[in-house]
């Protein structure tokens, strides 16, 4: 008897899940289609190849967003924005504040509680099967690309600023903004952390919690530390 109960309440909790994903898509629809025609090129936008979970928070003041693709390229819901979603964290709204200007090279998609933040004359390029995870932050003041096939976990924080201004005793300035660049085929572990300069290579694994804010790193490698370096070389990682 109970194994009868069992599948049953299984096969509820599966046509549940699926019906609250249905009814998410949905409500998104709207949201998703406002958002493709008042910021992308018309022939673009009627593709509609920007998907906004609904409860995003978008703020787009002055600045654009780009998708550098041939057109026959384009495709429906090619960006996802604000829908992975990871089980082990309690996360808050998804996030994009563009000032300046975001490209994409391909497809993507940002995770939930994600938040992309492009200031006044900045750049960020995000190459093509994008990904990034809930919690994780993308600070962008002067320039950041990446590659293609980038993996980011959750809770990571890429800046190419200090955000703040520091002067020295005859007040000129000490800290500008220095661009980060990422290779192909990253993957970023959780709670990493690239701070300006940092040149990361193709291929590579950043584990945990490192610290990047360098350019002497190796292709093929695992970086790590803090300050992280080239601790171990690899044969290369699976998606």
């Amino acid at each position: 008897m109970s194994v009868i109960f069992d599948s049953v309440y299984k096969e509820f909790f599966i046509k549940t899940l699926l019906m609250l994903k249905f009814i998410i898509i949905v409500l998104s629809i709207p949201k998703s289609v406002i958002f493709c025609l008042r910021f992308l090129p018309f022939k673009q936008a009627v593709r509609f190849p920007i998907f906004v979970k609904y409860g995003t928070k978008v703020m787009v003041h002055g600045g654009k967003i780009n998708i550098s693709v041939p057109q026959e390229q384009i495709k429906i819901a090619m960006i996802r924005i604000g829908f992975h979603e990871v089980p082990t964290k309690d996360v808050c709204r998804t996030i994009l504040n563009i000032n300046g200007e975001l490209v994409f090279l391909g497809s993507a998609h940002i995770g939930n509680g994600s938040i992309l933040n492009v200031e006044c004359d900045a750049r960020l390029i995000l190459g093509d099967n994008f990904a990034i995870s809930a919690c994780s932050t993308i600070n962008c003041y002067k320039n950041i690309s990446f590659g293609k096939d980038i993996q980011f976990s959750w809770d990571c924080l890429v800046m190419d600023s200090d955000t703040h201004e520091i002067y020295d005793e005859c007040q000129n300035l000490i800290n500008e903004p220095k661009e980060v660049v990422f290779g192909d085929h990253v993957w970023i572990g959780c709670g990493a952390l690239i701070l300006k300069g940092s040149c990361i290579p193709s291929e590579c694994v950043i584990a945990a919690h490192s610290v990047l804010t360098a350019k002497q790193y190796e292709t093929f490698s695992i970086i790590a530390g803090n300050p992280a370096k080239s601790v171990k070389k690899i044969g290369g990682w699976k998606l």
